[in-house]
């Protein structure tokens, strides 16, 4: 048995009490989210597919650990409490988005609009400010993408999920990343993620999030026949060549697919977006 029923006991490690299982919420590649009730409070239990974890007993020991540091700041929606072991698998407990924060993902195709470009900005802020409390701490998040992160439309408040893979420096926990936001070095299989990876993934959320197109997807993806793995590996990972190259023009925006970026590019301070050109050069991406 991998799903959960409603109505269900879980009981959690180290003593914490039990969980009730009231519906599930969502299902992803790793597992399920589940509404639970605990000790009168509702939260979401995160719930591993059975499988979907090669080192469970180090996969265990990192959350535990997670646990006992407790989270960086209030943006993460940290591991509160580990379940024991059922079915040979397990799950977490964490606090509840609330319903007012809206997925990455909902701004990123025009469902959600900002309230305005100062909510925006505070956004773009609160994230680059969690993560730099997150790796002043120790750790590395090692799996930054689009679907990390809940949004407040109305000031820009940050809500950020799947800290799972949350790790102190040095130690990896085996997963590479989410295609088109890995670091070119993890793509190339040649190293593990860790922070400076993180921030190549980070400056690809936030060019996202600022300019609603991908910073490496440009004139080569779209005349590109079909994205195959051969070229998946060179466009984001052999040879990634960032759309506003200034020292290369192969890779621009083409006009009608990448409106976003064309729109939005020149309306941006220099140093913005001068950030952007250091931050995914050819030095910085691939040492050319």
């Amino acid at each position: 048995m991998s799903e959960l029923q409603a109505g269900m006991q879980i009981e959690l490690d180290d003593n914490m009490g039990t969980i009730q299982i009231v519906r599930k919420l969502g299902e992803g590649g790793q597992g399920y989210v589940y509404l639970v009730d605990y000790l009168g409070n509702q939260m979401a239990l995160k719930w591993y597919k059975k499988g979907s974890i090669k080192d469970m007993e180090g996969f265990r020991k990192n959350l535990q650990n997670n646990i006992r540091e407790q989270a960086p700041t209030d943006s993460f929606l940290w591991p509160v409490a580990i379940t024991r072991m059922y079915y040979d698998t397990f799950g977490y407990i964490m606090k509840l988005r609330p319903d007012n924060y809206y997925d990455f993902s909902d701004f990123l195709i025009g469902k959600i609009d900002f309230s305005s470009v100062h909510t925006l900005l505070n956004a773009a802020i609160n994230i680059v400010e969690s993560f730099r409390i997150l790796h002043n701490r120790g750790f590395s998040y090692q799996d930054l993408n689009d679907g990390n992160f809940f949004i407040d439309a109305e000031n820009g408040d940050v809500l950020i999920c799947d800290n799972d893979n949350v790790a102190p420096y040095g130690e990896s926990l085996g997963i590479a990343g989410k295609a088109r936001y890995m670091a070119p070095e993890v793509v190339r299989n040649l190293k593990r993620p860790d922070v400076m990876t993180d921030r190549f993934s980070l400056a690809v959320v936030l060019f996202r999030l600022l300019f609603l197109d991908h910073p490496l997807e440009g004139k080569r993806v779209v005349e590109a026949p079909c994205l195959t793995e051969e070229l998946e590996l060179k466009y984001y990972g052999k040879d990634p060549i960032f759309i506003y190259d200034p020292t290369d023009d192969s890779n621009r925006p083409v006009r009608g697919v990448h409106s976003n970026a064309i729109k939005f590019w020149p309306l941006y301070p220099q140093f913005i977006q001068n950030k952007f050109i250091t931050a995914l050069s050819k030095d910085a991406m691939t040492g050319k």
